[in-house]
């Protein structure tokens, strides 16, 4: 029999929410909670829906207002999404939500017409349990173009391909021409440099030497363009990214302001920083996927705030 599943949105006082309303709207089973200067009471009501409670939505007011929010969040519902909402005028940093482990960002981004469409669709993502796909965010009956790499030689070519999948001509196509060569290459050195880990831990290949896929790998390559939207994504086997491991490296980048080497997870960084939504799914020990998608006019430059969705999953990805 089905159930449906509850989706609470925590609001820090009624102008709040009217700031959230029409966001929130068309999202099933909403729980709205608007919070005022109670947080245990308000967090009580929700533990009748214990059963059926499966995202936590907060307001940025919120989150800022009530530092132990996830917390008790957790303590109700063990194993509860938490996506965080805020404005690209009050994103917040990261490293309260690497402390939180807020796997869930999304930014309501005026530059990009806001998340009137989005929310619901990554809210569904999240009730479900359903991993992102490459297609999701582009129009119906775009070709989604995979590419199985057999050596790391092939990487040019990939590389090639996008940029002659994005026809035509101007300054925001050459853009993102340069935006797309430059994610991909990012994605798959990830892929064939870090990802592959052994018993211990430790990297099995160095960066940049040239080098075949072992014969139980598999790196699949994969994007689509729908004349409006890029959608990139990478998918490895080896499931070795870890999704705290994942908002640590975010935070750590951003919170230096550098983006060297020795810092650790520059890959991921300016991946996050040149899509305008980021994804990342892992299946540990089987499964990593990371991609997103980018816009032909988007205005965001690399240090707009972004959103992220880190995600674990137990059951079998499809690439």
């Amino acid at each position: 029999m089905f159930q449906m599943q509850t989706v609470a949105v925590l609001y820090a006082d009624e102008n709040d929410r009217k700031l959230w309303d029409q966001a929130v709207a068309g999202i099933p089973g909403l729980l709205n909670i608007t919070v005022k200067g109670s947080l245990p009471a308000s967090l009580e009501t929700l533990r009748p829906f214990r059963g059926t409670l499966r995202v936590a939505i907060l307001s940025a007011a919120t989150y800022s207002g009530h530092p132990k929010v996830a917390e008790r969040l957790r303590e109700i519902c063990p194993g509860i999404e938490i996506l965080l909402i805020s404005r690209d005028d009050s994103s917040p940093p990261l490293k309260p939500l690497f402390a939180d482990d807020i796997r869930h960002l999304a930014i309501d981004s005026q530059q990009q017409g806001g998340s009137r469409e989005y929310l619901p669709v990554v809210v569904s993502m999240l009730v479900e349990r359903r991993p992102w796909e490459v297609g999701s965010c582009l129009k119906e009956g775009t070709a989604v173009h995979s590419y199985q790499l057999v050596s790391s030689e092939e990487k040019e070519a990939l590389i090639c391909a996008l940029e002659a999948a994005l026809q035509g001509e101007g300054e925001e196509m050459e853009m993102l021409r340069q935006k797309g060569a430059l994610l991909a290459d990012e994605l798959l050195e990830n892929a064939m440099y870090d990802a592959p880990r052994g018993a211990h831990g430790n990297r099995l290949f160095r960066k940049g030497e040239r080098r075949s896929m072992l014969p139980q790998e598999r790196i699949v390559f994969s994007f689509g363009f729908d004349g409006e939207t890029l959608a990139l994504k990478l998918t490895d086997n080896w499931g070795s990214l870890d999704p705290h491991e994942v908002l640590e490296y975010l935070a750590r980048n951003e919170e230096c302001d550098c983006i060297a080497d020795d810092t650790g997870g520059r890959g991921l960084f300016i991946i996050w920083r040149f899509l305008d939504r980021f994804h990342i799914d892992v299946q540990p020990g089987r499964q990593t996927a990371v991609g997103g998608h980018l816009q032909l006019c988007s205005s965001l430059d690399p240090e707009s705030p972004r959103g992220f969705h880190i995600s674990q999953h137990e059951k079998e990805m499809a690439a």
